[in-house]
């Protein structure tokens, strides 16, 4: 796909990571109720709280985007107390996957996380997001552990793994 332009994000994307957000978690995660996904945007990503992204040092966010449309979001953090980088989300709208967007947004991750001199990346997932577990396996990721992720009144198991960089 040409034309891809990955760049920070800045305030006026809020509304656009917002809907980047609600399309995929609504097409990916059939597995959880729409009241859920919703209860779960508006809780942790209304604007109050976006605007606490944008401020915290520890937090990078970049927009992806073709032609002007906003189709990607990536939220990376760096974990101070656990001396880990993550790639806390990675969200490509879904008429977009598949053009080589997720591995350019990690390329990104993986310079971030070398600059601060880490060797890996890591990052959760749930478990029945069958078609992201195993694009991240191919790719390089290890999965060793298992938590409880809860979304809305749904609680779901989430992988945690990393990739060396």
């Amino acid at each position: 796909m040409k034309n891809i332009l990955i760049r920070n994000w800045c305030e006026k994307d809020f509304p656009a990571v917002r809907k980047i957000l609600l399309e995929t978690w609504l097409d990916t995660y059939t597995f959880i109720s729409e009241e859920d996904i919703r209860f779960h945007l508006e809780k942790f990503y209304n604007i109050e709280k976006i605007n606490q992204l944008i401020v915290d040092s520890n937090t990078n966010c970049f927009i992806a985007k073709v032609s002007e449309n906003p189709i990607g979001w990536m939220k990376l953090y760096n974990n101070e107390d656990q001396k880990r980088f993550y790639v806390s989300s990675l969200y490509i709208l879904p008429d977009y996957q598949g053009f080589g967007i997720g591995r350019k947004f990690l390329e990104i991750a993986e310079s971030f996380a070398g600059k601060l001199n880490y060797d890996k990346i890591w990052l959760g997932v749930m478990k029945d997001n069958i078609k992201a577990v195993n694009w991240y396996k191919k790719i390089g990721f290890n999965f060793i552990g298992e938590e409880p992720f809860q979304m809305g009144k749904t609680t779901v198991k989430h992988l945690i793994g990393y990739k060396l960089i």
